[in-house]
């Protein structure tokens, strides 16, 4: 069992609720938040409800369940940005989980004690379940830090959660400055930032997960990555909302964290494990790299 509250996001998929759910159940958390965003049309209510009420049936040990469902679609960016605003009026941390996420149970284990651990440390921002170095960078010690928040399984604290800004607000005032190039040491990933944070200031992107880098970039935090991966996604396709084609981030296998945890001596980030991010997960594609290309020429 586990003091911290576990966070479930839903939409209109159930397919993978009965594995989401295993993980959780092994925990047995004893606060329970459900988000749910609200349905486009006449036929994703249908599917909508039949997510709710499969997920509400699982439960089925004894926890305060909070629910918070939206009767119209509020999008990616909004139902995320205020499912999390909503849960942390009450919760000072919390851990949060996807309708197509499985996670292993010692996911769960290993948030909930690094919550407390660093609870008080501003330099951290967000704790991942998400391992993308694929055995290339090992460790001898049970997690390293990034300058990216993986989340796909991941938790924070309130105090952390109050750096976001949906809207990325200040970018105007930022974007021609040379932080982004010193906090990215790197010309050719700054520019991929540069670049996507253009798009997400003007309403290009609905999204709410590159606000939270944004949020990480300028505040220098550090994020915790898992030394094994803990969390997979399992969920892309025609009806995903972002993620139509497999990649590499997608069904990664996962293992089991050994306790007790083995925690690093220096608070730095893992420059060499974050160039392999940089390649593998924001630099893969040949469509990605001809903006890159265009961004540096000026032509966008």
């Amino acid at each position: 069992m586990i003091s911290t509250p576990i966070v479930i996001f839903i939409y209109k998929r159930s397919d993978n609720l009965d594995r989401v759910i295993a993980g959780v159940r092994k925990v047995k958390p004893k606060e329970l938040y459900i988000v749910s965003d609200g349905p486009k049309n006449e036929m994703e209510s249908a599917q909508i409800e039949k997510t709710r009420v499969q997920l509400e049936t699982l439960i089925n040990w004894p926890c305060k369940v909070h629910k918070n469902y939206a009767e119209k679609n509020l999008g990616l960016k909004e139902r995320f940005s205020t499912g999390i605003d909503w849960v942390f009026e009450t919760a000072g941390s919390a851990i949060f989980i996807e309708d197509d996420c499985i996670a292993d149970p010692t996911f769960f284990k290993f948030c909930d004690e690094l919550l407390e651990r660093y609870k008080d440390d501003k330099r951290i921002m967000t704790i991942s379940g998400n391992n993308f170095q694929f055995g290339s960078q090992p460790t001898k010690y049970s997690y390293y830090f990034s300058r990216y928040p993986h989340v796909w399984g991941w938790a924070t604290w309130k105090r952390a959660w109050k750096c976001y800004d949906g809207d990325i607000s200040d970018w105007p005032s930022r974007r021609n400055s040379s932080w982004l190039k010193d906090v990215t040491h790197g010309f050719i990933i700054s520019k991929f930032w540069k670049y996507i944070f253009d798009r997400l200031y003007g309403g290009k992107i609905n999204t709410w997960d590159y606000q939270l880098t944004y949020a990480s970039f300028k505040n220098h935090g550090l994020n915790i990555i898992p030394s094994v991966n803990l969390v997979t996604n399992v969920g892309y396709g025609a009806d995903s909302t972002n993620i139509k084609k497999l990649n590499i981030t997608i069904g990664v296998p996962t293992s089991s964290m050994q306790f007790p945890l083995v925690h690093p001596k220096h608070f730095v980030v893992d420059d060499i494990a974050d160039r392999r991010i940089d390649n593998l997960v924001y630099l893969h594609s040949l469509g990605k790299l001809s903006l890159f290309v265009k961004s540096i020429l000026g032509i966008i």
